[in-house]
């Protein structure tokens, strides 16, 4: 039959826009559907030594308008698609054909009116990555021609397949190496709660020059510092971690701003990345807690979130950045109250192609302000201004941390095993230590619940240790429970199957707390929820 080759060029310029397996496979099944009686097309992919094929169809079930659904074949299966893939060779089949070579598929093609059905290998730089699967709703005649448009068609969409399998390994390699030189946690500080946030950037695949760091002192000051090297690559990478570095040394000898931010514009000028230049912001909470010496270095001002009022954009003096060999670095010293909040944030969060610095800084205020106080807390903060602000992800690397001031709470933490008496233990745990300070049954037993979803989820995805910590302020009590692995394993209940044990753990988790979130980090997960102690002693009081 003739085959109308404009599909070739339609393909062409929509792989050119794929940067991601999904993107690719969405491409090449759409593609084909638009072939004269062309009703079903497959992908899969090699993901390893072929013991396992990644597969998805155009079916209604496994291709949605914004998201794709794979699912796992066996590498050895009697399947025309596997056999193409193991062999490298095309298998063309009419009705008839199918039904006597594959009779396991007789009945669901014939349910879905299969006249013909081909699989072409992906191949590329001599090595088969796939196979493509096209399903037609009328005989074929596999002439020279339409074999030629198939082989064509494959052939790019294999050089596709390569070029994102390519660019997820190494972009996968680059956030590795990115998050080994970002801290491995943050640390539990007495009258201070810090949360940070991380995400590389989507237009590139090296490693970035943001970095934190959190460090409580001999004196029981915290020193606090958000940068960025500019550029990117390697020869950043680098001088963001000898910056670190130095940074934490030259806070135990003098933790004065301006001290600091002097010695490391003279070490960044002396170095041999002449041409480096960092930006950075640092800070100082007293032992008192009660002030905060902050002094900007060509960094984007932070934003200061007070109790209960407005946000603002730190509008005092700004020093330049470390790397050109001038000064000074003035220090503002503001007073820190209980409840007062600090944010820093790198210029990937507020800056894009679309957006100007200046106006995301006020979208930044906007959305702070529009958060209601309680989830204004560090633990959340980072994470809900970085999901309003790039819901799809930011072209350079986003980098928050956030601090505020907390009044004094109890607090109870302790480790499990990774093994399924993790949650029993859990509970046992949560009851004892909920009893001893005297909470009603209600909220034992809502706690009790939590933890044992939370941990069970833990163990299932992660296997390692968990760590459930317990924390009363007074008006709520903060479950949370960090695993030791399984980075970004845990999803919202959005992405959560219906009958999968972790989409009903994580959904009553949810209605039974008032808030609840996921947060990763270089070492594990972390789920937290919140129970609001006013429901539960209404709840008691009723019973």
């Amino acid at each position: 039959m003739p085959v109308d080759f404009e599909h070739l060029e339609h393909l062409t310029a929509a792989l050119a826009d794929a940067v991601s397996l999904d993107d690719t496979a969405r491409s090449a099944m759409v593609g084909l559907l638009a072939v004269r009686d062309v009703f079903r097309v497959g992908v899969a992919v090699d993901d390893g030594a072929g013991r396992e094929l990644q597969f998805v169809s155009s079916d209604e079930d496994r291709l949605g308008p914004h998201w794709i659904r794979w699912c796992s074949i066996d590498g050895l299966a009697d399947l025309p698609l596997v056999r193409t893939v193991r062999t490298g060779e095309s298998v063309f089949l009419s009705a008839e054909e199918l039904r006597s070579r594959y009779p396991a598929l007789a009945v669901p093609n014939d349910q879905r009116g299969t006249q013909g059905l081909a699989t072409i290998p992906l191949l590329a730089d001599g090595r088969c990555l796939g196979g493509l699967l096209v399903s037609w709703s009328a005989p074929q005649a596999w002439d020279a021609q339409q074999r030629a448009f198939l082989a064509a068609y494959a052939a790019q969409v294999a050089q596709a397949v390569r070029r994102t399998m390519a660019y997820h390994v190494q972009r996968s390699t680059a956030e590795v190496l990115q998050r080994s030189l970002l801290p491995h946690s943050l640390p539990d500080l007495d009258g201070l709660d810090v949360g940070a946030h991380y995400r590389p950037g989507a237009d590139h695949v090296d490693v970035g020059g943001d970095w934190y760091d959190v460090m409580p002192l001999p004196d029981g000051s915290v020193a606090v510092s958000l940068g960025d090297v500019m550029g990117k690559g390697v020869e950043a990478a680098v001088v963001m971690n000898e910056v670190r570095t130095a940074a934490r040394a030259y806070v135990l000898l003098d933790p004065d701003p301006s001290t600091v931010l002097a010695r490391l514009d003279h070490l960044v000028s002396a170095s041999s990345s002449a041409e480096q230049v960092v930006t950075m912001v640092y800070a100082v909470v007293d032992p008192t807690r009660q002030e905060l010496h902050l002094a900007v270095a060509g960094h984007p001002p932070p934003l200061l979130v007070p109790a209960g009022g407005t946000p603002r954009v730190f509008d005092g003096p700004l020093g330049p950045a470390l790397g050109i060999g001038v000064g000074p670095w003035p220090v503002s010293v503001l007073p820190w109250e209980v409840g007062t909040g600090l944010l820093l944030y790198s210029d990937g969060l507020v800056e894009s192609r679309e957006r100007d610095l200046f106006d995301g800084i006020e979208d930044l205020r906007d959305v702070v302000g529009a958060l209601e106080d309680r989830r204004r807390n560090a633990r959340e903060l980072c994470a809900r201004v970085a999901h309003a602000l790039t819901p799809g992800g930011a072209g350079d690397d986003v980098t928050l941390l956030a601090m505020t001031s907390v009044a004094p709470r109890t607090s109870a933490s302790r480790t499990f095993g990774g093994d399924t008496t993790a949650a029993a233990h859990a509970r046992h745990f949560v009851d004892e230590v909920l009893h001893d300070w005297d909470f009603g049954d209600d909220l034992v037993e809502r706690a009790r619940l939590c933890v044992s979803e939370l941990v069970t989820n833990a163990v299932i995805h992660a296997g390692g240790r968990t760590t459930v910590t317990l924390r009363s302020d007074g008006s709520h009590l903060l479950l949370l429970v960090h695993d030791e692995g399984g980075h970004g394993r845990v999803r919202r209940r959005v992405d959560s199957a219906p009958d999968s044990i972790s989409g009903r753990g994580l959904m009553l988790v949810e209605a039974l707390s008032s808030a609840w979130d996921v947060e990763q980090s270089t070492d594990g997960t972390l789920v937290w929820c919140e129970l609001d102690l006013a429901d539960a002693a209404r709840a008691d009081l009723a019973s």
